[in-house]
């Protein structure tokens, strides 16, 4: 009789041992992951911030085989000279690496490029010349 107390007490300390365990696992995986950002700030050659300043985003994969992304995407710069980018849709879980991308700014004639290196999960930001 005294076995079969002990066997059912080792019986349930596994089940609320394993349940724990599957608790923290499911609480772990449920962690929300950090957007992959852009932040464009405009300004001219003498450092004058650019409101109202469109920026185009323009990527595309040096091998269209096995990455068929391509970024196309634009904004216009705010009162404070920057352009927001959510980047985010073209990271795939688990991928790593610096995405480049060239961003484009036109300002009444004036236009410029700069060249920005994405990282995933960061708030990436760029500074765009325009003369």
């Amino acid at each position: 009789m005294q076995m079969y107390k002990k066997k059912k007490l080792n019986t349930i300390a596994a089940i609320a041992f394993l349940s724990l365990i599957a608790v923290a696992f499911f609480l772990v995986s449920c962690k929300e992951t950090p957007p992959t950002t852009l932040e464009v700030t405009v300004v001219t050659a003498n450092g004058t911030i650019l409101p109202d300043a469109k920026v185009w985003l323009v990527a595309e994969p040096t091998d269209t085989a096995h990455n068929p992304i391509a970024v196309q995407d634009s904004s216009v710069s705010n009162a404070s000279g920057k352009a927001y980018f959510d980047l985010s849709s073209f990271y795939k879980p688990g991928q790593i690496g610096v995405m480049q991308i060239k961003v484009k700014g036109f300002y009444f004639g004036l236009t410029g490029e700069a060249l920005a290196e994405i990282t995933e999960q960061e708030r990436n930001q760029v500074l765009l010349q325009i003369q």
